[in-house]
């Protein structure tokens, strides 16, 4: 079951296996009660684009994994892939990053891809496909305007959602936006942003309920510097919280669909080194930097 999706994206096994989750917990009860408390932890905060430029993020050439460890079993059940090219679609460059996600035994459960403009650094598309359960979501990009697309099983689904508004971080692109604005959140107090939850938008469209609710006020809480083994060797780390900022949306979720942990690199270009997501924390072990 269920991405803060996420997206990390990549949370979690990357983004969606946690908005899945948030999906499948929220059952008709918990919506009702999260739309009567809506206003409670929305509209507030610090201000950010959804259409910022990630090129400082974005390495063509690198290539990045991380498996999937479990803790409480001491187990490895899977692998995150990551590589960063650049790709050429009706005559125009793109910037794309490839995930794969894998079981331990190497079979790929998920594929996605997030496609930045090449000259601008801003997001134009991301596809995602689920192979164990038919499912392919594509939301496109047009100023602030997301367009979502959701085929599962046949049954098609599209809608279109204002971000503008709200200045909402779409959830595929929340680590880009982390590693980005380290430097200020570790120097500002109190850093939040709205968080935008495509899969829960999709949920909320086939119930009926305002999709509004799919943006949630997140805030960002620094914890403290560690050093970390990578495969570059040893490096220095900034350890952050993120988790909705509202007490009442932490109090009728569970802690492990809610809270999520980052492990940044403090050097430039801040590599993510770990993150942890419900009880599965995902370690680096392969950085291959771009020539």
């Amino acid at each position: 079951k269920c991405q803060m999706q996420n997206r990390i994206g990549i949370f979690g096994e990357n983004a969606k296996e946690h908005t899945t989750d948030v999906r499948k917990k929220m059952n008709s009860r918990t919506i009702f009660i999260f739309s009567i408390f809506f206003s409670v932890f929305l509209l507030h905060g610090m201000s950010v684009s959804a259409q910022e430029s990630y090129l400082s993020e974005l390495l063509p050439g690198t290539k990045i994994s991380y498996k999937h460890w479990v803790e409480h079993r001491s187990e490895i059940t899977g692998h995150s892939n990551f590589i960063y090219e650049i790709l050429t679609r009706d005559g125009t460059r793109f910037i794309v990053e490839k995930n794969e996600n894998t079981k331990a035994d190497g079979e790929v459960f998920t594929r996605k891809s997030l496609w930045f403009d090449a000259n601008s650094g801003v997001p134009r598309w991301y596809e995602e496909e689920d192979l164990r359960e038919d499912f392919r979501i594509t939301n496109t990009y047009s100023g602030q305007t997301l367009r979502t697309r959701l085929n599962k099983a046949g049954k098609i689904l599209e809608f279109e959602t204002d971000l503008s508004e709200e200045n909402a971080v779409p959830f595929e692109v929340v680590i880009f936006f982390l590693r980005k604005n380290l430097q200020q959140i570790l120097q500002t107090k109190e850093f939040s942003f709205t968080l935008f939850l495509p899969l829960l938008a999709i949920e909320l469209e086939e119930k009926g309920l305002p999709r509004s609710m799919s943006m949630i006020r997140m805030k960002v809480e620094p914890q403290e510097e560690v050093q970390l083994d990578t495969p570059l060797g040893s490096m220095k780390a900034h350890k952050i919280l993120i988790l909705p900022q509202s007490g009442f949306l932490r109090a009728i979720l569970p802690r492990e669909k809610t809270h999520f942990e980052f492990s940044i690199a403090e050097a430039a270009p801040h590599y993510l080194l770990q993150f942890v997501a419900g009880k599965t924390r995902h370690i680096l072990t392969q950085l291959s930097p771009a020539e």
